[in-house]
């Protein structure tokens, strides 16, 4: 890419592109303060979310949300890596359990996370990714990532438990990887998560070319350390992340005149 990263501010979303208006691929929403309040408006604006729970508690406070939702959300249970290293058999029963009331609920947001404890291979926190990326293979579910580190380990343990281009369908959540991450992901029928962090990295920007446009969706990730987390806000982050987007496809398209 020869042009900015970063659009003008002139430049305005194409009206009529309308496959990603406001639909929040991963949010936080039970994280938020006052969630009922920002749900109800976010509803009456035709806000649509994936409604993302990743402990026990969050799983909890997501069932009472949904019913605010009703139609507008698909829940996503599962257990972060940031609490693998705590966690007991009892809680992957209650999983399990969850994932079976909520046949349309995808799985995660699981994966790897170098910050926590149980990173190194062969530790905890690979055994609870493993377990939950079987899970949606057999309850066939999408399986919404969290990658914090080596994003190839994760690929190798996704690959491993039996993810193909026929098997299977890994999200790659607040996506920035690399062009070998995509074709590799790519091989495993993988959807690509953007957020406005995804477009910091050149390596990715370099390598969005290579991935279908019916493949992306975008993200908030909003959760507690959300600034100002009014709808209004939200929306507003939804959308400048689909104009980065659209901004460097421009770029891209011109560079192949």
């Amino acid at each position: 890419m020869t042009g900015s990263l970063l659009p003008p501010k002139s430049f305005r979303i194409s009206k009529k592109n309308n496959l990603f208006d406001l639909l929040d691929f991963h949010i936080h929403i039970a994280r938020l303060p006052r969630p009922e309040e920002i749900s109800r408006a976010l509803v009456r604006r035709g806000y649509k979310a994936v409604l993302v729970a990743c402990e026990p508690w969050e799983w909890e406070r997501i069932e009472a949300l949904l019913p605010l939702w009703k139609d507008s959300a698909i829940p996503c249970f599962g257990i972060h890596p940031m609490i693998a290293a705590n966690l007991n058999r009892e809680e992957l029963a209650a999983l399990r359990s969850l994932l079976h009331k909520y046949p349309q609920a995808f799985v995660g947001e699981c994966g790897l996370d170098k910050r926590f404890p149980g990173y190194a291979p062969g530790e905890i926190q690979e055994s609870v990714f493993q377990t939950q990326a079987e899970m949606a293979l057999e309850m066939q579910r999408p399986l919404m990532l969290h990658s914090v580190g080596d994003s190839r380990r994760l690929l190798k343990i996704l690959e491993g438990a039996g993810f193909s281009p026929t098997c299977g369908q890994p999200i790659f959540h607040r996506f920035s990887g690399d062009a070998e991450i995509v074709k590799r992901a790519m091989a495993l029928n993988a959807l690509f998560s953007l957020h406005l962090d995804s477009f910091r990295k050149k390596s990715f920007c370099r390598a969005l070319p290579l991935i279908p446009a019916e493949r992306i969706r975008f993200e908030t990730d909003a959760d507690e350390s959300f600034l100002m987390p009014s709808p209004e806000a939200l929306e507003s982050n939804l959308q400048e992340c689909v104009r980065r987007f659209e901004w460097l496809k421009m770029e891209r398209d011109s560079e192949n005149l």
